[in-house]
């Protein structure tokens, strides 16, 4: 209990800060570790290419991993869920603008058709696949 100097029985009727900081530091640090695990994608090993073009896009991307699920917009869907959300955004000017598929490049051809198949049933015409940079490539123009 605090008092005040001048007077012997009163108390002081300021709020104990300390505690406070000690718990807002506590979570700003949960949150700045947590923070970076919540936006990251699935690890997809994207197979290589040396004529690919670094082609910047507002395109919607499908990601399509190793097991064959499908991730749109940071979710993990099925294929009539991701056609759901496709037929959703497949309207105007953004059925021009296409999908951008990123498949793991140990996943199968008939699951990239597969996919393919669900983006054109959605209503995109436009369908690109994503690739890195093959490594001597990179190198080169380094």
């Amino acid at each position: 209990m605090a008092f005040t100097p001048g007077s012997k029985n009163s108390r002081m009727a300021d709020i104990n800060m300390v505690p406070l900081i000690d718990v807002v530091l506590v979570l700003l640090i949960i949150f700045m570790v947590a923070a970076p695990m919540l936006t990251t994608g699935m690890d997809v090993s994207l197979p290589e290419s040396r004529t690919g073009a670094n082609l910047e896009s507002q395109a919607p991307v499908v990601t399509l991993t190793g097991d064959g699920r499908y991730q749109f917009e940071g979710s993990v869907l099925t294929a009539p869920q991701l056609q759901a959300e496709l037929q959703k955004r497949a309207v105007g000017p953004a059925r021009a603008q296409g999908v951008i598929v990123r498949g793991d490049q140990h996943v199968s051809y008939g699951k990239v058709v597969e996919l393919m198949d669900i983006i054109r049933d959605a209503g995109f015409t436009n369908i690109g696949l994503s690739s890195q940079q093959a490594v001597s490539q990179q190198r080169k123009s380094n």
